[in-house]
This record gives structure tokens, C-alpha cells and sequence, in this order.
């Protein structure tokens, strides 16, 4: 009983300590990867961190919506990362007023972006939505940088 009682203490103590390599990636580890694939060219402003459910059949798919006030004659980058764990493609969209002016997702030819650019030409708040391709359930972290000013 005694040899037992060890074995299920070292049993313990080596799944305690491996119990990190368990878990799912967090929104941080995902913004520190987001600041990588940025560069170091470009200097960090925000990121916004998102984890929608999955739509459910016949529903819209759930929808992240933040306002970024811009700056006239800057350029802007947008990068996108999508977690490991979940089968959600970020689409990210650029609204100013009711004009989507940039997107990382091109409907058309079904090209995805990891990083957009965007050049701002009227100071003002814009609107950033968020939402994964098909309405799948997805987690991703949206970081906007300052590449120079025009």
C-alpha cells in the first residue's frame, strides 16, 4: 500500500509539473506571436483579442466590432493571427463611415491576408469588424501598428 501511495505521488507531482505543456494557447501567447509576424519595422499601437462562438445553422456568424481613431496621411498595418486550437479564419474588415476601405479576406478570388496595410487619407474613427470565415468558432488576436507618416 505504501509503494502505492508513492507511485501516485510521483504520478502526481510529473503531471503537475508537464500540466503547462496542456493547455490551450491564450490570447497573450497569441499577441506575442501577432508582434512577431508584424516585424520590427513597424511600432506597436493596440491589439485587440478575439474568440467568437460558432454560428449557429441559419444565424448570421457572431461579429467583434471595435472603433480605432486614425490619423490622416499615416500608413497603418493590420496583422492577423489565427489560434492553432480553433478551425476559424479571422476576416478582419475597415470601415470608415458606411465604406469598407481594406480587408485581409478577398471574396472573390478566396485570398487570405495575414497583414493588411492601409494608408489613411482623413482623420477620424474607423470601425473594425471581426468575424471567422464560415462562422466558425475561432480565436485570433487583431494588432494595429504605425508604419511611418506620408
Amino acid at each position: 500500500m505504501r509503494k502505492l501511495n508513492i507511485l501516485f505521488i510521483l504520478f502526481a507531482i510529473l503531471f503537475i509539473g508537464n500540466s503547462n505543456k496542456l493547455f490551450a494557447q491564450s490570447g497573450q501567447e497569441l499577441a506575442d506571436i501577432c508582434h512577431m509576424v508584424a516585424g520590427s519595422d513597424v511600432m506597436y499601437l493596440k491589439d485587440f483579442q478575439i474568440k467568437l462562438d460558432a454560428a449557429k445553422p441559419g444565424e448570421e456568424p457572431p461579429t467583434d466590432r471595435y472603433s480605432v481613431v486614425l490619423s490622416k496621411k499615416t500608413e497603418y498595418l493590420f496583422t492577423i493571427c489565427n489560434s492553432k486550437d480553433y478551425q476559424g479564419e479571422a476576416i478582419f474588415q475597415l470601415y470608415d463611415n458606411n465604406r469598407l476601405v481594406t480587408t485581409n479576406y478577398i471574396i472573390a478570388t478566396g485570398k487570405y491576408y495575414s497583414k493588411v496595410t492601409f494608408k489613411c487619407s482623413s482623420t477620424g474613427v474607423y470601425h473594425m469588424f471581426i468575424t471567422f470565415k464560415e462562422g466558425k468558432q475561432g480565436m485570433a488576436v487583431a494588432l494595429l501598428s504605425f508604419v511611418k507618416k506620408l
